[in-house]
């Protein structure tokens, strides 16, 4: 895997990616405005990790994060970027539903700059594990922040145990399944207080 990464500006990297790291570098300081609304700082619960840009952000302030990330380039450079990090729990899974066959990556960039974030969980069975965050077994969760390209809402419904226990706050990558996202937020009596455009932070209704 070492001889596919370069080093960034500090950040042990994919070689072949473009795109991803423009991304990084427009939302870099997403944890941190996030983090204005989480009161509490035991558990932050992030997918997808990709190269641990906001893991990181995140680790310097919870006392534990877990954080999913299926790809194996991008889980080389997350452990190689977190190793000084002892109190990250790293997942090389998908985040979804409970009970869900190992998957395949389905890669969709078709843009002339490759990025190295730009898959998905594929129909048919693999060799990657799905895991549900209830199946962390959590005894605390203050933040749950999921980029996971269009699969946020299966990673939401393997999280009802956990998010109707500690009623966390959420942060959603704000692209695709927009309306099955609102109606299961409201739902949960979650309310959007904040809208950043491509990320959108939710609260929960007993907690305002």
């Amino acid at each position: 895997m070492k001889e596919l990464t370069e080093i960034r500006e500090g950040w042990v990297w994919p070689k072949d990616d473009v795109r991803c790291w423009r991304c990084f570098q427009r939302s870099f300081n997403l944890p941190q405005t996030i983090l204005k609304y989480v009161d509490h700082k035991k558990v932050c619960v992030q997918a997808g990790g990709n190269t641990g840009v906001y893991v990181k952000q995140f680790a310097d302030v919870f006392e534990t994060v877990y954080t999913f990330e299926p790809e194996l380039l991008n889980f080389y450079c997350l452990t190689e970027n977190l190793k000084e990090y002892n109190n990250v729990v790293k997942q090389n899974a998908f985040v979804g539903q409970k009970n869900k066959q190992p998957a395949s990556i389905v890669r969709f960039d078709t843009k002339k700059d490759p990025n190295t974030g730009k898959f998905k969980i594929g129909e048919e069975t693999g060799t990657i594990p799905v895991m549900s965050i209830d199946d962390l077994n959590l005894q605390s969760c203050e933040l749950i922040q999921l980029d996971v390209e269009g699969h946020e809402y299966d990673a939401l419904i393997g999280a009802v145990e956990t998010i109707n226990k500690f009623k966390p706050v959420v942060c959603l990558e704000w692209f695709e399944n927009q309306q099955k996202l609102s109606k299961l937020l409201t739902a949960f009596n979650y309310k959007e207080i904040l809208d950043l455009r491509s990320d959108r932070i939710f609260i929960h209704q007993d907690t305002i």
